[in-house]
């Protein structure tokens, strides 16, 4: 698992090689996201920065770090849009698991030989339905630890 700061580093790495300024509000939103696992709200990350960036230039931050591919946006299962470090900077390929109950979404690793497994499954069902498949996300829904001691 790389650090905060290695993610970072890899991040503006790749803001400079697509001619990307960082900028101020670039910065906190890639600081905020790298320090909590799993993705956020626009919400959570403007309570996590302290709301130091206008939430209309979060918006338009977000979606500058989700076009060079360094923010990856994800729907939740309410259509709520969450947000978190790209796997292209992160370098690890990784599933949700989301509460039913509270909404708490956790990255969740799968051992690399279940992937590879995964990996087999999608190759053959492109080849059988002649898709051109370029990527995949396994979200696994539940309740969490702290909902399942309320009951």
């Amino acid at each position: 698992m790389m650090t905060q700061a290695d993610l970072l580093e890899r991040a503006k790495r790749q803001l400079v090689a697509r001619n990307v300024r960082l900028t101020k509000a670039r910065r906190l939103v890639l600081e905020a996201l790298t320090e909590t696992p799993g993705p956020r709200t626009a919400a959570e990350l403007d309570t996590a920065m302290g709301r130091a960036v206008p939430v209309s230039s979060l918006y338009r931050t977000l979606l500058s770090l989700e076009t060079a591919e360094l923010v990856t946006k994800y729907r939740d299962a309410e259509g709520v849009a969450r947000y978190e470090i790209a796997e292209a900077v992160t370098g690890e390929h990784h599933h949700h698991f989301v509460c039913i109950e509270c909404g708490l979404t956790d990255d969740v690793a799968i051992p690399s030989e279940l992937e590879r497994a995964i990996s087999r499954l999608i190759r053959s069902l492109a080849d059988a339905g002649n898709y051109h498949i370029t990527g995949h996300r396994l979200e696994l829904e539940g309740i969490c630890k702290a909902c399942q001691a309320k009951h």
